[in-house]
């Protein structure tokens, strides 16, 4: 039986397979659309520029099969094969592209490559003789034009390949190293005429086979749940085919970003714009819903917890039960904790009071709005912190600046307005004069408390040395963010 596989049109398939699979990864989805991600023709220009770094990297891993073939002649009959054939030299190809409504045509002019191995050949007349050799193949220009498009499949990405055209400018192969000359004379022109023809002609249905079924099935398989640092996850579903035009692609999607286990379920708020008029390589509109939903899981799972106690220096006198005529401590405010806790301190655990969340606006820019519980404990919390004193409440509302770090969209702290409650109190009435006096303690630790909910962020799909450039920009809108995406090669 003939068994046939191609070389350099298999390494052309796989590079522009991984440029598809590269480009459908940034696409991330739930349940409600909450994420629209287009990629523009600036964004295919670089990665088929750059595909070379993904070639080099990819190439050598690549196992090639045996190509055999039976031959006979009039003395008898034999087969021969090849053996430990593998990639020697590769000449990375230029590849360039075409958006359109049906999906994105890709072509690559070029490339070169050189495939090395052995043979081994037997042959039956009376008895069975056997040979082997060296095997070279030297394929140049190769050319190669392929259409393809993206689909979801039960909320994954998946890739279909239309038309495959294959064409080398120039191919050969050379065969040596045997000892019976008169061997090779038998099988060496239809097995050259093999070789060639396994690479000319069963690139495109290997590719469409396969590669593509392996692809698929390695998409769909992905997880729906991914795991983006620090036990958060991003949950995805696409909710519906790509659309695509001749100068984008754009993919349609419910996100969100929760801890651990936690559910949540966004919500499409508001109507996309569209993009700007330079909107890089990639655009993407994020639902105020995605951030909600990450301080919410943060909320259930209370990961918002500050605790101040004796142990921070500066705030160490102010938490005393008992001090002096002229010295301020807590103890002044209480006459509970001056009898009953003399000579002790107090320790103020911070967390967060209800569900906290963020607004966006065009013109005010993103908000965020937390209250957060700051429980009074007789110091140590460790150990009494079923016997809770009291509880204040101190209610933030932050103005926050959207950035752009490495991979991550980020908050900056820019101004926060700070006021403080009462809840209850088992310690007697909290005057208003305790809440003047440690205004400071409670503002600064508030702020602290929102810094740690701005520093999670929400991640940015990249690819190995693939990072963020600097023209990258992040603008805000009534309930969304759209960013235009720049990427470098590092």
């Amino acid at each position: 039986m003939e068994k046939s596989v191609s070389g350099p049109n298999i390494f052309n398939m796989k590079l522009l397979l991984l440029l598809l699979i590269l480009t459908i990864s940034f696409c991330y989805a739930f349940n409600n659309e909450t994420l629209k991600v287009r990629l523009n023709v600036p964004f295919f220009k670089f990665f088929s520029k750059n595909g070379h770094h993904v070639v080099d990297e990819e190439i050598p891993k690549i196992t090639i099969p045996e190509i055999r073939l039976p031959f006979s002649s009039s003395i008898g009959h034999g087969v021969v094969r090849t053996d430990d054939l593998k990639i020697e030299k590769f000449s990375s190809p230029k590849i360039d592209f075409k958006l359109s409504k049906t999906g994105i045509n890709w072509w690559t002019t070029g490339g070169a490559i050189k495939l090395s191995g052995r043979w081994h050949a037997k042959f039956t007349e009376v008895i069975t003789i056997r040979d082997k050799g060296w095997l070279n193949a030297y394929a140049t220009g190769i050319q190669m034009n392929i259409s393809a498009a993206a689909y979801q499949l039960d909320g994954q990405p998946q890739v279909k390949i239309g038309d495959c055209t294959v064409q080398i400018q120039k191919l050969d192969v050379e065969i040596g190293g045997s000892v019976l000359s008169w061997l090779v004379n038998l099988f060496e022109t239809p097995f050259s005429k093999l070789v060639k023809k396994v690479i000319n002609a069963q690139a495109c249905s290997a590719a469409k086979g396969i590669l593509i079924e392996e692809a698929n099935r390695f998409l769909h398989s992905l997880p729906s749940h991914v795991d983006v640092g620090a036990n958060f996850y991003v949950d995805y579903f696409l909710t519906q085919n790509p659309h695509a035009t001749s100068e984008f692609t754009e993919f349609d999607l419910a996100a969100d970003i929760v801890y651990g286990k936690s559910l949540c379920h966004p919500i499409n708020i508001g109507n996309w714009t569209d993009a700007s008029s330079t909107p890089g390589m990639l655009t993407s509109w994020i639902s105020v819903s995605i951030p909600n939903c990450l301080i919410h899981s943060a909320h259930q799972n209370q990961l918002v917890k500050l605790l101040v106690s004796k142990d921070i220096p500066v705030v160490e006198p102010y938490l005393r039960t008992s001090c002096g005529f002229l010295g301020l401590c807590i103890g002044k405010f209480f006459k509970k904790l001056r009898n009953e806790y003399p000579n002790n301190h107090v320790d103020l655990f911070f967390h967060t009071y209800s569900t906290p969340y963020f607004v966006m606006s065009e013109k005010e820019g993103v908000m965020l709005n937390m209250s957060l519980a700051v429980d009074l404990f007789i110091n140590p919390y460790a150990k009494t912190k079923q016997n809770i004193l009291a509880r204040l409440v101190v209610d933030t509302f932050s103005t926050v600046e959207p950035f752009l770090n490495h991979t991550r969209i980020h908050g900056r702290l820019q101004n926060s307005t700070i006021t403080a409650r009462v809840d209850f109190s088992n310690i007697g009435d909290i005057p208003k004069a305790f809440l003047s006096a440690f205004s400071s303690i409670l503002s600064m630790t508030a702020r602290e408390a929102v810094r740690s909910v701005l520093g999670v962020g929400i991640p940015i799909p990249s690819y190995d040395n693939v990072t963020l450039a600097d023209s990258s920009t992040i603008e805000v809108f009534d309930q969304f963010l759209r960013a235009n995406i720049d990427f470098e090669y590092k």
